[in-house]
């Protein structure tokens, strides 16, 4: 009745010898790269959608961030594959999963037969006893097949019944599902259950057993269930990739989704803009209705984590963690390395704070501590300025006025605190051998200073990320250049009938030539934090029609 792979134990007594779901041969595959050790390698080179979701390190974006303690024993339902699984394992005492396929669990197996703490139940939910209490269980792409599994008039409230039975005093059921009501099926994605366009739009007519639920839905059984407190949020792209969570304190805001062509299953057709849709959702507040999946905390409602944001494109020793913290009403941001060749880059941080404040007379930087390995520092609220800006993309004149009055009170340096540029081999380390001629340069220059980094409050500009500070000279034009190129390219759809790239920064006195120096500075200063290849890249699929004007 029982196995075990290296440390992971598996509990056959409640298995029925038949394996029900299955992705086919490639699970075939997978077991093998598993046995093997070989999963990054095969991610690396693969482009099928079936590696990507179960060897992706980006599926543990969705609850490497959430505060599980080592006191806690995890009930892990529908584990699969094991994408979560080794993530649980870090951060839980104890992790039971329970799951139907025996070729995942063989593969969960192997690909976590280190960790010490997990044990497997091969068969269905509903047929396993469960004799223990659970401080956390977990619902990832699970709740919507309750369908299949089991028998009642509701089984996805009788699925959400039982797993409360389950649960310690305080426990909390936490769900991963799609938005029926998504953006992305609107915008012509496959739907992700019954392979239709439109099918969960369509209320799932003529497709039985699988399903999922718009936001109120999910409400509405919850309560019916007994859930006094729950808590949303909202991974984006979706709950399988995501690189960003968003709760309800602190949504997306016009300008932060911009997912075009991030498709890694399904070719895509594309029925309107979305990043113009999607801007107008994050303004009008209705973002929460149409994100693509949600997260739900069932049994929590004070969270004190309400951001996340992952780099895992990044160079490793660049890779961290941001999250925005709310304790008892004290908002404050912390940073931390994803890999330990991070750590360095997170202690820097400090440092770089230090060094730019002061630099420009009437820009305030906001310094934080170190404080383990982690780097803190407040959440300034206030004015917006991308969000400001991003209010008169069709009033072009006014708009190049704004703009040019903030580079003119805010981010223009006095003429004495600037010298003349000179290349060293630091710059040529970081932006290549090619700069202006008789450019000038900061004693200290930060070079992300763009409007999404940047708040207006009481008066004063702030500006909170110090991530890229140079002590090297670098041409302050490109500071400015790039400031204005993240916008412009931001909010092209906007801008590009109204006025050209070459005439916008025209506008604010940078030449085509230097703009020309200022591209190749900055695919330099990519490839120096960026990976060249990001795996990710391999599984982007086609788009099939594209009728859409996007200038």
């Amino acid at each position: 009745m029982l196995d075990k792979i290296g440390q992971v134990i598996i509990n056959r007594k409640y298995y029925k010898g038949k394996d029900i779901y299955s992705d086919g041969d490639i699970e075939d595959y997978l077991l093998e790269v598993c046995k093997q050790n070989r999963q990054m390698e095969v991610l690396d080179r693969s482009k099928e959608w079936p590696v990507l979701y179960h060897l992706s390190d980006i599926r543990e974006n969705l609850l490497d961030w959430y505060p599980i303690s080592k006191e806690d024993d995890i009930l892990e339902i529908g584990s699969g594959c094991g994408a979560l699984t080794g993530l649980l394992s870090r951060k839980a005492r104890t992790v039971t999963c329970i799951e139907l396929s025996e070729k995942r669990s063989l593969i969960n197996a192997y690909r976590n037969k280190n960790c010490d703490n997990v044990t497997i139940f091969l068969g269905n939910f509903e047929d396993i006893i469960i004799e223990n209490k659970y401080d956390y269980i977990t619902l990832i792409g699970v709740w919507e097949y309750a369908g299949l599994y089991i028998s009642g008039d509701n089984p996805y409230k009788l699925m959400l019944q039982k797993l409360k039975s389950y649960l310690k005093e305080n426990g909390k059921i936490i769900i991963a599902i799609e938005n029926k009501m998504g953006i992305k099926y609107w915008n012509g994605a496959v739907e992700d259950h019954n392979g239709l366009r439109y099918g969960g739009l369509n209320d799932y007519i003529g497709s039985k057993n699988v399903r999922t639920f718009s936001k109120q839905e999910i409400e509405e059984m919850l309560d019916e269930v007994g859930f006094d407190e729950f808590q949303f949020y909202y991974p984006m792209a979706d709950y399988k990739l995501p690189d960003v969570i968003y709760s309800d304190e602190i949504m997306p805001k016009p300008g932060e989704l911009r997912y075009y062509r991030c498709d890694y299953s399904d070719p895509r057709i594309y029925n309107f803009n979305d990043a113009v849709v999607c801007d107008q959702l994050c303004k009008d507040h209705v973002f929460d209705y149409f994100a693509n999946s949600f997260f739900v905390i069932c049994g929590e409602k004070d969270k004190k984590i309400v951001y996340a944001k992952y780099n895992k494109s990044r160079r490793e020793k660049y890779r961290i963690l941001t999250v925005i913290c709310n304790e008892n009403g004290d908002y404050h941001v912390r940073k931390k390395a994803l890999d330990k060749a991070a750590e360095d880059h997170i202690l820097s941080l400090k440092k770089n704070g230090e060094l730019f404040a002061g630099s420009m007379e009437k820009l305030h930087v906001v310094e934080g501590e170190i404080r383990g390995k982690e780097y803190q520092m407040d959440y300034i609220d206030g004015i917006d300025i991308d969000s400001y800006l991003f209010n008169l993309r069709h009033k072009k004149e006014e708009l190049l006025r704004e703009i040019y009055k903030i580079l003119t009170d805010y981010l223009m340096p006095k003429e004495t605190d600037l010298f003349e540029f000179y290349i060293t081999d630091e710059f040529r380390n970081v932006f290549g051998s090619i700069a202006p001629e008789h450019s000038k340069s900061l004693r200290v220059t930060n070079v992300d200073i763009i409007f999404s980094n940047l708040r207006l409050c009481n008066g004063r500009m702030y500006c909170f990320d110090n991530e890229w500070v140079f002590t090297f000279p670098v041409p302050y034009e490109y500071v400015i250049w790039r400031l204005l190129v993240d916008f412009y390219e931001k909010y092209a759809a906007y801008l590009r009938s109204s006025i050209e790239w070459l005439d916008f920064i025209d506008y604010f006195g940078i030449s085509k030539g230097n703009n020309r120096i200022y591209r190749e500075m900055d695919v330099c200063f990519s490839r120096y934090v960026y990976n060249e290849r990001f795996y990710l890249d391999n599984y982007r699929q086609m788009i099939i029609n594209n009728n859409i004007t996007w200038s």
